[in-house]
């Protein structure tokens, strides 16, 4: 028994996931083990230029690099790009006139985090592929799925930069968590001079284990990256197919502008999923967050915000208001996480959505001047037809939704109000949402294909814009068996969903090299594995020796002519061999 034990563990130490290589392999990328580094820096400020990152490379981002105003950065499918972590080597702190201590602190880095901003009036293309992705993670990430999502922090992050309006004092602000020390201002954004501007096109990106911090402001915020932060993007850039995973801070943050969002994939980051703030203006539609606040991985899974009012540094109207249009979210968590926070001046307009499994559904805030509550008086939120489930102690009304921090008497039955008049409700979506993670794996996984005809919606549901999808579910997965978080996604090599559909003209099958099913040609694993079939005993020396067995099932009986029952491995010596034998089969009950 002790051999199949260290059998075991041997096997699943050194496991590989078979289809992550496959999958660079079936779009024309050298392995990644064969794949040279190339070390890319900012060049004193002259940025990357205009160039063109293949998937040959290993693109290691040494400092802050950016693409400057006028180039173009072009990476193709399955290109890595990892970056430097940071090494934070002292604090500065403050005091303010007063005499008294300051908020404020500053870290002092001997190596800078490796980050990738595009600055205003620059472009990225960076155009991956559902079965060849664009990744980007830290330096050193082995690829080879044994990188759990707690670990975070571990490089800056990528930013995108652009000219659209935002609702601060002066009109633009600096990306938080970043510096440019070439004087040259290339994290400045905003302005408003060109709101409907495009800085490119992100697609079928992986964003992994990102987020660095520079300190916390004199206003007690920390300034920190994000996986992936869109900072006054224009309308007419594409985001589509984007994860962000395993982030120190938030998964994707966006400051103002009116860049529109489709299939995201948040999962657990150490703050929140989806963030947004400075009046973003812009549509999204398939959105997925799960949040593990009992691991430390998120403290809510939507974190709506509409100005820096709290730093005083907003425009005096307050607009352009934070008002996004939301279609088809699905937020999964487990803990004591918030589904949603609505603050600092946020409205939303959010339509068909699902919320899973959270302590609190939607957190109304009212403590600023212009904050979440004006919004919903002024109608500029609107909140329809979504639906709620497990949601605190019994998914109550005041559960779902509520009115905090605030000082209107009543407040809290005119959000539940809202929330009743537009076709909100409690609804068992008739999936498997509960999930359970150990050492920053998933150890049991969720299927979020609703049960059949549950969550169908009627066509006065259906958005009405032309850039949305007209789909007749609520939440961002389909009944139809169907996942777009499949074949392509870091979460999915983290084991978080159970059951998934092999894209048409694909091989699909055991990509596990141990199981007895196990397909060669296979490019995404099926699910299918499976070590019954061909269990048994594989030790030659036993008396039960099963020569067709392939995966040793800890049935081996051995043929004892040993006169010596000390010498555990018949070796003919009792030696430190044996003692180690025996402690390992300490506790066992003999048959």
């Amino acid at each position: 028994m002790w051999r199949a034990v260290i059998r075991w563990v041997l096997i699943m130490g050194s496991m590989l996931p078979v289809s992550l290589w496959a999958q660079f392999e079936s779009c024309a990328c050298p392995p990644i083990g064969d794949r040279p580094l190339t070390y890319v820096n900012d060049g004193e400020g002259s940025g990357t230029g205009t160039v063109h990152w293949t998937c040959d490379s290993i693109y290691v981002l040494t400092e802050t690099v950016f693409v400057n105003a006028g180039d173009a950065l072009t990476i193709d499918p399955g290109t890595v790009i990892m970056g430097r972590q940071a090494l934070a080597i002292d604090t500065l702190t403050y005091t303010l006139p007063n005499g008294n201590p300051s908020l404020r602190e500053d870290y002092i880095f001997s190596q800078e985090a490796g980050s990738l901003v595009v600055a205003a009036g620059a472009e990225i293309q960076a155009e991956g592929t559902s079965n060849c992705p664009i990744v980007f993670t830290y330096e050193g990430d082995p690829m080879d799925g044994s990188s759990g999502y707690d670990l975070r922090g571990k490089w800056g992050g990528l930013i995108v930069c652009g000219h659209g309006s935002l609702n601060t004092y002066d009109g633009d602000d600096t990306v938080e968590g970043i510096e440019d020390w070439s004087g040259q201002n290339r994290h400045v954004y905003g302005n408003g001079t060109d709101p409907d501007g495009s800085s490119g096109i992100l697609k079928f990106l992986s964003i992994r284990h990102g987020s660095t911090s520079r300190g916390i402001s004199q206003f007690g915020n920390g300034l920190e990256t994000n996986a992936f932060t869109l900072c006054g993007v224009g309308s007419t850039t594409t985001v589509d197919y984007i994860e962000a995973v395993a982030s120190g801070d938030d998964g994707i943050q966006i400051f103002g502008g009116t860049v529109n969002v489709r299939h995201l994939g948040l999962a657990f980051n150490a703050e929140d999923g989806l963030e947004y703030d400075q009046g973003w203006q812009g549509n999204g539609q398939f959105i997925f967050v799960i949040t593990d606040e009992l691991s430390g991985a998120g403290e809510m899974a939507g974190d709506y915000e509409g100005d820096d009012y709290e730093e005083f540094d907003v425009d005096m109207t307050f607009m352009p208001f934070s008002n996004p249009l939301l279609y088809n979210q699905t937020y999964v968590g487990r803990g004591e996480a918030t589904a949603i926070r609505l603050h600092n001046g946020a409205g939303v307009r959010l339509h068909n959505s699902l919320f899973l499994n959270f302590e609190l559904g939607i957190d109304f805030e009212d403590e600023d001047p212009c904050d979440a509550w004006e919004l919903l008086l002024f109608g500029e939120t609107l909140i329809e037809n979504n639906r709620f489930w497990s949601i605190g102690d019994s998914s109550a009304l005041s559960e779902m939704i509520l009115y905090n921090e605030g000082f209107v008497w009543n407040g809290q039955e005119e959000v539940e109000a809202h929330f009743i008049a537009n076709n909100n409700a409690a609804a068992d979506p008739g999936c498997d949402f509960v999930f359970a993670t150990e050492s920053g794996f998933v150890i049991d996984p969720i299927d979020l294909t609703p049960a059949l005809d549950s969550l169908i919606i009627d066509d006065v549901y259906l958005p009405s814009i032309d850039w949305f999808v007209p789909v007749d579910y609520i939440g961002a997965f389909s009944h139809d068996q169907s996942n777009w978080l499949t074949c392509w996604t870091y979460m999915e090599q983290l084991g978080l969903f159970g059951q998934w559909n092999t894209p048409e003209g694909t091989v699909g099958g055991c990509t596990y090299a141990f199981a007895c099913n196990f397909n060669p040609d296979a490019v995404v694993d099926d699910g299918s594995c499976e070590v019954e079939s061909c269990a048994g005993c594989v030790w030659p020396d036993a008396s039960n020796y099963d020569p067709e067995a392939v995966w040793d099932d800890g049935s081996c009986e051995l043929i004892s002519e040993n006169t010596c029952p000390e010498d555990i491995n018949a070796d003919g010596q009792v030696t430190t061999t044996d003692l180690l034998m025996f402690l390992a089969a300490y506790g066992m009950v003999c048959p």
